[in-house]
Order: structure tokens, then C-alpha cells, then sequence
């Protein structure tokens, strides 16, 4: 006999509906560079765009500042614009995005597992 699904109770019956939260959540968090960032903000604090852009290799100016609009569109970061030539523009992680530090800090230490084990 095969099992049911489990639905949680928030989430409509039906398969990959977009009113579920998890699933609007994960479309976040699974969008390129997403995991990256949020990793630095929660264990920089506030960072600058170029600071940012240069902790990550391989990104772009154009992707960085795409998932940065979306973090701050859910609430995850405040973007603070000081003007000046050029203006410096800094991210700072929100108490929403704080709340995230263990699920992070639980994937960081399965990364570190998996390391060791790849190396044996």
C-alpha cells in the first residue's frame, strides 16, 4: 500500500500550488547565489554591494542586485542608500532573515560532513 502525501495544513491539496508558502519560500531561497548571500549577511552583518560582489565569485553586478531586490521584496534585507558619487549602497540582514541562521547553520555543518566524507 502506498503512503499519502502529507500536506501541510497552510498549503492547498493541490500539487505545487502557488498560494503555499513553502513553496514561495523555497522558489526564494533556491534562486541562484540565494543561499550564498544569505550565508554572508547572516555571518557579516551589514555589507556593502561591492564587498558583497566581490565575496562571491563568478556573480554578476546585473544577478546580485536581481536577488538582493527579491531578498528585500520578502523582507529579508534592508537596502540603505547613502548618496555620495557613487552612492553606497549597503544590505543589512533583517530579524526575518536572522530567523533563518540555524536552518543555514545546519546546512553549513551537512556541507562540512560531506566535505569530510568526499575526502576520504
Amino acid at each position: 500500500m502506498a503512503s499519502a502525501i502529507k500536506v501541510a495544513p497552510a498549503c492547498p491539496t493541490k500539487p505545487l500550488a502557488v498560494e503555499c508558502g513553502m513553496k514561495s519560500l523555497l522558489d526564494l531561497v533556491t534562486g541562484p547565489w540565494t543561499l550564498h548571500i544569505l550565508w554572508l549577511l547572516i555571518n557579516n552583518g551589514p555589507m556593502r554591494f561591492g564587498l558583497m560582489r566581490r565575496s562571491i565569485d563568478g556573480i554578476s553586478a546585473r544577478l546580485l542586485t536581481v536577488r538582493l531586490r527579491a531578498l528585500e521584496e520578502r523582507g529579508l534585507v534592508i537596502r540603505t542608500v547613502k548618496p555620495s558619487n557613487p552612492p553606497e549602497v549597503t544590505y543589512t540582514p533583517t530579524s526575518r532573515l536572522l530567523r533563518m541562521s540555524r536552518f543555514l547553520e545546519q546546512l553549513h555543518l551537512l556541507a562540512i560532513e560531506w566535505d569530510q566524507e568526499d575526502e576520504k
